[in-house]
């Protein structure tokens, strides 16, 4: 395993920890007030699971899940390299995320943003 997890990891990982449900769109992001700290973001039936990602390239600390009724929208905002998406919840908790485009190590970033990036319009 190098610095970033494959989405068969990732994936793996939901089956062990059971909030994989088979509709995950699983993409990397960086917590935009924190520097360069990265955590994988996950959509499924069951709402937003994020991922918080150690220095070493591996999941460490809890899962933390915003359940789909508690969202009341996510919308993308284009940047030149990367998206800024916004989570709005009802508590207005959720800090908003910076997503690259592509991600070097992670082939599916640019595939799965694409398909949020169009159920989210």
């Amino acid at each position: 395993m190098g610095l970033i997890l494959k989405r068969e990891e990732i994936v793996s990982f939901l089956k062990e920890k059971a909030v994989f449900d088979g509709t995950e769109k699983i993409i990397w992001a960086n917590i935009s007030s924190a520097q360069g700290a990265y955590v994988v973001v996950v959509f499924n039936k069951s709402g937003i699971l994020t991922l918080p990602i150690t220095p070493m390239g591996k999941i460490g600390g809890d899962i933390i899940i915003i359940p789909q009724e508690e969202i009341q929208s996510v919308t993308f905002k284009k940047g030149l390299l990367a998206y800024k998406m916004v989570v709005t919840t009802k508590d207005n908790e959720v800090p908003d995320f910076r997503v690259n485009k592509t991600m070097i190590g992670y082939g599916a970033q640019k595939k799965e943003l694409g398909s949020l990036l169009e159920k989210y319009k």
